[in-house]
């Protein structure tokens, strides 16, 4: 059993690494040759693929790092490093953004018959958001491009998929605007004055992308119109990059690190994804701050408990736990790692509500008031 275990283990790790490593660089070297080349190589297959599997790279990715907001205090020697780059509050207006930009490449790239010229122009428009949106998103992570936040250097894994949108969208536009330029430069102007003057100014490569910047701006508005009814504030692209900390453009300056002392459950609520661990609040733990989980306190209130009814149990638990909690500690060096130790002691915590709700009268009481000094 252990052999094909190993076996396993073995296969799923190559799949990570594949999936994970190799790929998202296979695809922007295919993406970055058919750039420069005159006849591309696979280019369908190679677009599909970079636009399916990069938002999911993406978000996995995101997911892995949970890096918390700038107001959160970091804990030295335990990963993540940094703080998000992107506020989490305003990430549904960049989404949105994104998520036009997605959409305006795959109708103009991938649609079976030429698209008519303001439906054409209103994909310019999308692709144009999405270039500008991804330069910014490239100078928010420039400052930390050779370091990891979960992996090294996955900061420059993040920008994988939006270098390749660069790529594969200079070379659509490239190509439509050429096309659809000798279109228009193949009838001449015809009708009334203005519709001239817009059939001129389609005439050439510039013109194309300005209309698409003169579409983009309406569209724009109404987005953010839309957005702000959802609880967005109308300057929440902004935000999103500089109500953070550690980056290029951020404008927080976050809490200074905190070092965490001997007790386990306590690398578990700081160490662990904020998701699964649920930190509550800070605390102290010998006059040094700490942050505190349900979890935490819930123990610490059992223990208060068995110190005053039963000293003599206590001291052999605590001698117990003090052989044994500050070792393992010690191996708690990955977010991973404390979750999966915060779901192992969830039984126990269990356990221990049940003793503080058996034998306290106010149980609720004793857990709220661990690490408060009081």
């Amino acid at each position: 059993m252990e052999d094909i275990a190993q076996l396993f283990s073995f296969i799923f790790g190559l799949f990570l690494l594949f999936g994970l490593l190799i790929v998202p660089l296979i695809l922007t070297c295919f993406n970055i040759f058919n750039l420069i080349i005159k006849a591309p190589v696979r280019e369908d297959l190679v677009d599909k693929l970079a636009f399916l599997l990069g938002p999911a790279f993406m978000w996995l990715l995101w997911q892995m790092w949970s890096a918390p907001e700038w107001d959160v205090p970091l804990w030295t020697n335990m990963e993540p490093f940094f703080h998000t780059p992107l506020a989490n509050s305003h990430l549904p207006t960049l989404l949105a953004l994104s998520l036009w930009a997605w959409l305006s490449f795959w109708l103009l790239r991938f649609s079976k018959k030429p698209l008519p010229p303001l439906p054409t122009a209103l994909c310019v428009s999308g692709i144009e958001a999405g270039i500008i949106l991804t330069v910014l998103f490239a100078v928010q992570l420039s400052p930390h491009l050779s370091e990891g936040v979960f992996m090294p250097p996955d900061v420059a894994y993040m920008l994988l998929f939006p270098a390749n949108y660069l790529f594969c969208s200079a070379r659509l536009l490239r190509r439509v605007i050429a096309t659809q330029t000798e279109r228009f430069r193949a009838a001449p102007p015809q009708g009334k004055p203005f519709l001239a003057l817009c059939q001129q100014l389609l005439s050439n490569s510039l013109g194309w992308m300005a209309a698409g910047v003169m579409l983009a701006l309406p569209l724009l508005a109404l987005l953010l119109c839309v957005l702000v009814l959802f609880g967005q504030a109308p300057d929440a692209a902004i935000r999103a990059f500089t109500e953070t900390s550690d980056w290029a453009f951020s404008q927080m300056t976050s809490p200074p690190p905190v070092e965490y002392h001997g007790h386990y459950l306590c690398t578990v609520a700081a160490g662990g994804h904020p998701r699964v661990v649920k930190p509550l609040r800070k605390g102290l733990r010998y006059d040094w701050p700490i942050i505190v989980n349900r979890q935490l306190c819930v123990a610490n209130a059992f223990e208060q408990l068995i110190m005053e009814r039963t000293p003599r149990l206590h001291r052999t638990v605590r001698q117990f736990y003090d052989r044994h909690g500050y070792p393992l500690s010690q191996k708690l060096t990955t977010p991973l790692r404390a979750d999966i130790t915060y779901l192992l002691m969830k039984p126990l915590e269990w356990f221990f509500l049940l003793c503080l709700y058996t034998f306290d009268e106010k149980p609720e009481n004793r857990i709220a008031t661990q690490y408060t000094g009081k």
